[in-house]
This record gives C-alpha cells, sequence and structure tokens, in this order.
C-alpha cells in the first residue's frame, strides 16, 4: 500500500476545532500525520495518541452512538441487502432492554479500566483514552459514575422514545449506510459526512437522524444539518427540498427539533463553509500541497478552552 497523503478536506467537526484555536487544529491535522507510525517522527507519535483521546462528557455520547449503531446494524443485516424490496416487508425490529443496557454498563466499564491502565499508549485508534486518565485530572468517583448514569438515561431514552419507534417500524432496506464515513464536492474540496442514521421515505425524499447526548442547540447544531441535506442530495439523489433533517437531543426526555433546509438555508450554509475554508487554506504555507507550519497557527487566547485539549502538553498549559 502507497504512503497516505495529507489532503485537505472540510468537515463540521473540522472547523469547530479550527474556530476553537488554529494551533489546536495545527495539531490535529498536521501535526499528528503520520504518528501511526511505531518508527515515526516521535512528536507526530505522541501528538497521534493525544489526538485520539476523549473527554468524560464525549465518551458518554461515543459509548450511547455505538450502543445504537451497534442495534441498528444487527437489525440491518438481518434484513437483506438494501434495494430488495420486493420480498415483503421485514419483522420489526426487537429490543430487550435491560439486555441493551447491561451490555452499555460492561462496554463503559471495560473502557475506563483500559484507559485508567493506559493501554491506549500502545493502540490508540482500537482502545479509548480519556484526557482526564492521561494528563491525571482529578475525577471523583461519583462523577465518573455520573456520566455511566447520563448515557444509561440517555440510551434508554431514545429506545422509549417515538423516534426509536418510527425506526423500529421501517424497513431496514430503505436505509442510508449508518455511521459511515462518505464525503461529497463542495466546489473543488472534499467535504465529510457520517450520518447517525437516515432513511428513504416511501414517497421518494429523505429523512436524517444527528443524536445528540450534550447542551440542547438546534441553531449550533443547525449547519452540520444542511451539509446532511447536501450529502444525501449529491450521494443519493434526494433533492434538499424533499430531505428531513432532525436533531434528537437524549435524556430521560427526548426532544426532536426539525431543521428546515430551503434554498435560503442552503445559500448560508453554503456561505459559511466557503468562508471556513478560505481561512483555513489562507494559513497555509502551501494550499496546493497542503502544506502548514506550525508558527502560522497560533494559540487561542482562550486558557478556559486549553483545560480540554488534548494537546495541551504540547503548549504547557
Amino acid at each position: 500500500m502507497g504512503r497516505l497523503e495529507n489532503n485537505f478536506t472540510w468537515s463540521s467537526s473540522r472547523d469547530g476545532t479550527f474556530q476553537r484555536c488554529t494551533r489546536q487544529y495545527w495539531w490535529q491535522y498536521y501535526g499528528s500525520w503520520g504518528g501511526w507510525e511505531r518508527d515515526g517522527d516521535p512528536e507526530a507519535r505522541e501528538a497521534y495518541i493525544l489526538k485520539n483521546l476523549t473527554t468524560r462528557w464525549a465518551w458518554v455520547g461515543s459509548a450511547v452512538h455505538e450502543s445504537i449503531e451497534g442495534i441498528l446494524k444487527s437489525h440491518q443485516a438481518a434484513s437483506g441487502p438494501a434495494g430488495e424490496l420486493a420480498f415483503g416487508r421485514p419483522r420489526a425490529l426487537a429490543v430487550d432492554e435491560g439486555k441493551v443496557l447491561d451490555a452499555l454498563t460492561e462496554r463503559m466499564r471495560r473502557e475506563w479500566a483500559a484507559s485508567r491502565d493506559q493501554a491506549y499508549r500502545r493502540r490508540p485508534k482500537q482502545v479509548l483514552g480519556l484526557m482526564e486518565h492521561e494528563y491525571g485530572d482529578a475525577v471523583p468517583r461519583e462523577e465518573w459514575a455520573a456520566m455511566h448514569d447520563k448515557a444509561r438515561e440517555a440510551l434508554r431514552g431514545w429506545l422509549q422514545s417515538a423516534v426509536f419507534e418510527r425506526i423500529r417500524e421501517s424497513d431496514p432496506r430503505r436505509w442510508l449506510p449508518i455511521e459511515q464515513m462518505d464525503k461529497f464536492d463542495f466546489e473543488g474540496t472534499p467535504v465529510w459526512a457520517v450520518l447517525d442514521f437516515g432513511m428513504h421515505t416511501e414517497d421518494g425524499g429523505a429523512e436524517i437522524y444527528d443524536w445528540k447526548t450534550g447542551a440542547v442547540d438546534p441553531q449550533g447544531n443547525r449547519a452540520q444539518l444542511v451539509c446532511y441535506a447536501l450529502y444525501v442530495r449529491e450521494r443519493f439523489g434526494v433533492p434538499t427540498e424533499r430531505v428531513t433533517t432532525r436533531l434528537v437531543y437524549l435524556g430521560s426526555r427526548v426532544e426532536v427539533h426539525d431543521v428546515r433546509v430551503a434554498q435560503p438555508d442552503l445559500d448560508e450554509v453554503a456561505g459559511q463553509v466557503r468562508a471556513s475554508i478560505a481561512a483555513m487554506r489562507e494559513r497555509l504555507s502551501d494550499a496546493a500541497a497542503n502544506i502548514a507550519r506550525r508558527e502560522d497557527f497560533p494559540m487561542t487566547d482562550d486558557l478556559e478552552a486549553c483545560r480540554t485539549c488534548a494537546y495541551r502538553r504540547f503548549c504547557k498549559r
């Protein structure tokens, strides 16, 4: 296999990192490049290990997302290949709530123990690493327990929601790829999209769902959903006006917020993406080759943001 090339791409998460701190952005997308090679540059290797760390709050979201992904993919795999709709409707998705929640608990216990033992340093991409363990942050036992309870509450809320009921009764052969990295072209720049869940509707449209376990912020998450609508248009040929996008905030009470995708929304988000790409590329020393120098990406002045940054060791903050 040939050597991987660090090509310039864009995503909502990449933009979020760039807006938060350009130095963090540099470590994430340039300084850590090639760090998966054990005999490579030691600094890049260390940055790659740090890049794969997560915070305890993000861990909750990952645990819930991966539990939902497992439930849906297992059912989809048992229902036959996509497009084979002539053989009748498959059985509705059935889930044993107690078993699913217990599996989540066991998973989080294993991940926490592996992180505590810093097993991620040997296999940073395969083993979960918590930033709190890497930096020795003092987190009370009660708070770790609260993280676990929050994850169980979110997953239980999803299982008992009207959203799950709609998915449960739908034909999995109409579902779009679940949690699969894909991209589409935006004015010459590849834009990444990973759908939590989506499905074709019988009237030729599509529905997109995005699970959230953090603060309810429909306006802040709006651009991401509009980009998903663009992706579904480019990848599956569904006109954006026939795409329904929904933010699903999970907890003991599930909140669902529809994100409107009309032409003004498309124009506004396209303008934001275009400006973000331009700002990122402007800092490159060689835009054509996607070469970035560390000194051209200064550290943020917001020291509060540094508290949850994986690269604060490099910045000595």
